[in-house]
């Protein structure tokens, strides 16, 4: 099956060993009036680390409007030693907000690398 052709290429992130991303549509374009297709989705990235239990999801709110905001929501698991989360184990770290894409995209590499700081 052809992939389907985007007019602008994924953003480019740096991801640590271990980390594993699930959900991608974040695109290398930044929102505005004319580009708010691309961000209109339920997740841009979804990302988790089995070895650590940290993982995050992100958002952008409201959705379709230009005015909105980058969303990082950021949590731990535990796992059990069959690899399955350990229910109610779930922890909610935080969250980050910006309209800046590139202050979004540091706060994701910096959760990535160092999720305690």
């Amino acid at each position: 099956m052809k992939q389907p052709r985007f007019p602008y290429p994924l953003q480019p992130l740096r991801v640590p060993g271990g980390w594993h991303i699930t959900v991608n549509t974040l695109f290398e374009v930044e929102p505005g009036p004319d580009t708010m297709e691309w961000f209109s989705s339920a997740l841009l990235l979804w990302g988790s680390c089995r070895d650590s239990g940290y993982c995050f999801n992100s958002h952008f709110e409201p959705e379709d409007d230009p005015q909105g905001e980058f969303v990082l929501e950021m949590g731990k698991v535990a796992y059990d030693r069959h690899g399955k989360i350990v229910q109610g184990s779930d922890a909610f770290l935080g969250e980050f907000r910006t309209r800046s894409k590139a202050e979004f995209v540091a706060r994701v590499e910096q959760f990535m690398q160092d999720p305690a700081a």
